[in-house]
């Protein structure tokens, strides 16, 4: 039983191999302080910093790094719980709203990622709660430390802006600019975004350096699926699943729009029908020319959408469709959660590595076939100083994989001398002992 929920529930996500953008948050996060705020690049450092006192504590085991991560989604879980009880009072929607926010399928995978995206829910559900209360210290803090946390953070201030421009539109177009700007929140905006300035400066200067990206063009089949595939994390695999994602997007957006009926509350649905609609609409709209979009730096739409479902719920008037949508939506979510994985999890370098481990002597070396295997062998093997990536080809390590964790040390030309050995590591978790003979290269396949 234990083996089957560690491989068909989220806790895979838990304890499942180390992949390339964990390895490479960990082994930031072990260099000094200084090297993290002056070589990570357009990466922005709180997590990181985090990350590196995090570790010191508690290890850099896979399931303590990734505790750090489900942390943050375990308060925004909270904040939730808080909020919820605020909102629907006693009502049975406010143990039903965290509840759905807790088991949804996105939310749920990158809460346990050695990455930035359980402190970006954090401060996103922090940034949604701090500006429908009124809270603007608050709203100050939640957006500008989650964009030094993740830099689509910009994308809540942004939509928020436009949220109140709307609510705003008669002072606007009056012209009437003193009332305008004795408002709190404009106030609040000025400071978010003049405290965004510095490191927006820096992923301007950082960006030219990026010739190449890990962003892919968008076309029709991610416009027509993209609510779905913000609800559930799908990102192309397996790839059956764009057409039923599609027809998920269709009710996703049925009810948002539904949830703006009730005059009572409409001006709080509108807040997060356009935190979900506003940052999809602008990324997307760009990708068009110029890649940006990646559901995961999206995750605040997927918290929106959440929001959304449980407000278009409490617009029902008949409670039977109410338990009957409720009930649909939580019996997906937990369904999803124990079908998915399987066909969502890492490649497993650990086990590459744990045989590699036992065959390797002390003067034989690993060889990463490619960069997008080298940070996971670097983390996996028993001796990380004596991992290098093979490149005969003298190619400059891509800067959007981690060229800051990398020196020229670190390359291989060619295949080690026999009796010495290499483990040329493959993508795909396979490896070759390969190594060089007076009549050539010799390899064994494993």
């Amino acid at each position: 039983m234990l083996n089957w929920l560690l491989s068909h529930s989220p806790l895979l996500y838990l304890t499942q191999s180390i992949w390339r953008d964990e390895a490479f948050s960990i082994l930031s996060a072990s260099r000094p302080l200084s090297f993290i705020f002056q070589n990570l690049g357009i990466e922005p450092p709180l997590y990181y910093v985090l990350l590196h006192f995090w570790m010191k504590l508690f290890g850099t085991s896979e399931i303590a790094a990734r505790s750090l991560s489900f942390l943050g989604f375990g308060f925004a879980t909270v904040m939730v719980i808080y909020w919820a009880e605020k909102i629907f009072k006693r009502h049975w929607l406010a143990w039903y709203l965290p509840l759905l926010f807790f088991v949804n399928p996105m939310l749920l995978y990158y809460a346990f990622e050695v990455r930035t995206y359980g402190w970006f829910m954090f401060f996103a559900v922090l940034s949604f709660f701090a500006y429908l209360q009124k809270r603007w210290r608050l709203l100050i803090v939640a957006n500008v430390l989650g964009f030094y946390n993740h830099t689509y953070m910009v994308f809540v201030p942004l939509s928020q802006a436009l949220y109140w421009v709307i609510m705003n539109r008669q002072k606007i177009l009056r012209f009437q600019w003193r009332a305008v700007f004795r408002q709190q929140e404009v106030r609040s905006f000025f400071v978010i975004f003049a405290l965004m300035i510095p490191w927006a400066v820096r992923i301007i200067r950082q960006s030219v350096y990026l010739t190449h990206t890990w962003y892919f063009p968008v076309d029709i089949h991610l416009v027509k699926s993209v609510l779905g595939n913000m609800f559930v994390g799908y990102e192309g695999t397996p790839w059956y699943l764009w057409k039923y994602t599609a027809y998920l997007s269709l009710v996703l957006f049925g009810l948002f729009l539904f949830s703006l009926k009730p005059k009572t509350t409409r001006r709080r649905n509108l807040f997060f029908f356009l935190m979900a609609v506003v940052p999809l609409t602008l990324v997307i709209g760009v990708s068009f020319v110029k890649p940006l979009f990646v559901n995961r730096y999206l995750i605040p739409v997927s918290i929106a959408e959440v929001f959304l479902v449980v407000a278009a719920i409490a617009a029902m008037k008949r409670k039977f469709f109410q338990y009957l949508t409720a009930a649909g939506f939580l019996i997906f979510s937990v369904g999803f959660n124990f079908w998915y994985p399987a066909l969502h999890a890492k490649v497993n370098i650990r086990k590459t590595f744990q045989e590699v481990n036992a065959l390797r002597g002390k003067q034989d070396v690993v060889l990463a076939q490619s960069p997008l295997v080298f940070f996971e062998s670097i983390y996996y093997s028993a001796d990380p100083k004596r991992v290098y990536l093979y490149n005969p080809g003298h190619v400059a390590f891509p800067v959007y994989v981690g060229s800051a964790l990398v020196s020229a040390s670190q390359m291989a030309l060619t295949y080690p001398p026999y009796p010495m050995r290499g483990f040329l590591i493959h993508e795909d978790g396979t490896f070759d002992i390969v190594y060089a003979t007076p009549m050539g290269a010799a390899s064994k396949n494993e």
